[in-house]
């Protein structure tokens, strides 16, 4: 691509994409959001509410105040040296707004830049300056000649990336420096372990067995050591055997709300604790009652292994068995 030098196209340009953004997204009292996407904008107190003058911030977090990612109108007459933000066209001559792969750091993440790529899925793309190429690394924000529902979705869509580079990244501000050091990696949580408790409520007292960590300690005797806790980001899974390249969500129950939010969490957790490549879902659950069959159809759609466990009685502490299908999985190496 090559980078257009006309100050008056670099403003012709950012004020089409902002208006386009402003014309087809929802103003809320906290920014614009963009349906279909989540994603919330603002214009970071650069012009009146409602209205975008030369900055935008996208993916606004109400709750830190922290933004994902700041797009700026270009100045054409720093070329590749200026602002974060520029515009170039490709051969056929179409206008692109272009952002560097670099964050500064806020309260969600460190400074990212050399690992922007990797942490973020973008695809670098080359700029050409007075015949060279630009050192600085330079990545698609939005094809301004495509029609304004394509130019909103490609916003969110930098803007989500840009939020999984921090989200992978993290160390921001807001925590402190053991947690900081500890968000930076990806770590472990401690092994679940079962238990009863009691609950003194009025009338009398209540016992509570903790089912899951019986669960997990069984499962342990049986995998050992490769069976582990991913944790980032203040999540952390239930069980990952990265040998099987297995990620198992447990639940103790089989109504329709535990599944849902298993389903979420075995969809969501390899972004958010960061596990790299495509790990399969496996739910566990027990078998006292059994699914619906168009439960049991929605998650093969949906490619979610489902096992079950046993919970039998053996005293005080309820004993756990597996099914061998299960077992001869989680010893699978793949």
């Amino acid at each position: 691509m090559q980078i257009v030098s006309s100050q008056s196209e670099c403003n012709a340009a950012f004020r089409h994409w902002a208006n386009t953004l402003i014309e087809n997204t929802k103003l809320t009292e906290y920014g614009w959001i963009i349906e279909g996407k989540g994603v919330l904008f603002t214009n970071y107190g650069h012009g009146s509410p409602g209205e975008i003058t030369r900055e935008v911030m996208l993916g606004f977090d109400p709750d830190t105040g922290s933004s994902t990612v700041k797009i700026v109108q270009p100045n054409a007459a720093k070329r590749d040296k200026g602002p974060v933000t520029v515009l170039a066209t490709d051969d056929t001559g179409n206008k692109y707004l272009l952002r560097e792969g670099r964050l500064v750091a806020n309260k969600v993440s460190t400074f990212i830049k050399d690992k922007f790529a990797d942490l973020s899925g973008l695809t670098e793309v080359p700029l050409m300056v007075d015949g060279r190429r630009s050192t600085r690394h330079w990545y698609i924000v939005a094809n301004l000649n495509a029609g304004a529902s394509e130019i909103v979705a490609q916003a969110a869509d930098f803007s989500n990336a840009c939020a999984q580079a921090r989200a992978l990244a993290s160390g921001g501000k807001s925590v402190s420096d053991a947690e900081n050091e500890d968000n930076k990696r990806l770590t472990y949580g401690m092994d679940e372990k079962g238990r009863i408790t009691t609950r003194v409520r009025p009338g009398g007292s209540l016992e509570i067995t903790e089912l899951q960590g019986y669960v997990y300690q069984e499962l342990k005797k049986i995998v050992g050591k490769d069976l582990k806790k991913p944790k980032r980001n203040g999540y952390c899974v239930d069980g990952m055997i990265e040998p099987a390249n297995l990620l198992i969500e447990i639940k103790t129950g089989t109504a329709a709300h535990c599944i849902y939010e298993a389903v979420g969490q075995l969809q969501l957790y390899p972004s958010l604790v960061g596990i790299h490549g495509k790990p399969e879902p496996a739910l566990l659950i027990p078998d006292k009652l059994p699914l619906k069959p168009a439960m049991v159809a929605a998650l093969a759609n949906a490619k979610i292994s489902v096992f079950t466990y046993g919970i039998g009685d053996s005293g005080k502490e309820p004993s756990i068995t597996f099914p061998a299908a299960l077992i001869e999985r989680c010893r699978r190496s793949t």
